[in-house]
């Protein structure tokens, strides 16, 4: 992953808007790591998580979620990282495709407050690890260095 994370400094980085670097990062990560099957970012407004940028099979009908609800609100009214290993054992998690079965959900922090977050997808049971999580979190402070 450090040839990938060396990449992804790079693109956003060089990115021309904050909105550009999260859709760079989207298609990237989407289409570097096998196991992450859909790829998506979500700004915080107001009491919800609205989808910003996305990459995958197919749309999520969930682009706009409350703070709170499913497992992307709990990240972001926890403040810290989810992983669930097995979706359909959760009862926080809103279904968006019937295939995925793990998630991962990875806060972007700005001024000690989540502006967004990474949301993640797998179509495999316990898909994420703990170098996912560690490298997803690297990314999420790349990206909140290019916020505003």
């Amino acid at each position: 992953m450090n040839s990938l994370r060396e990449r992804l400094c790079e693109i956003i980085h060089d990115a021309a808007s904050f909105n550009e670097a999260c859709q760079l990062t989207v298609k990237t990560l989407s289409k570097d790591v096998p196991h992450f099957d859909w790829v998506g970012i979500y700004l915080a407004k107001d009491k919800e998580l609205v989808l910003t940028a996305w990459n995958g099979p197919e749309a999520t009908e969930h682009t706009r979620i409350p703070i709170g609800q499913g497992i992307c609100g709990l990240a972001a009214c926890r403040g810290e990282t989810v992983i669930v290993d097995d979706v359909n054992a959760d009862s926080h998690y809103l279904a968006c495709f019937p295939h995925t079965r793990a998630e991962i959900v990875v806060p972007i922090f700005k001024d000690d407050g989540v502006i967004g977050e990474i949301d993640i997808d797998s179509d495999k049971q316990a898909a994420f690890t703990n170098e996912d999580r560690t490298f997803l979190e690297e990314v999420a402070t790349l990206l909140a260095e290019r916020w505003g």
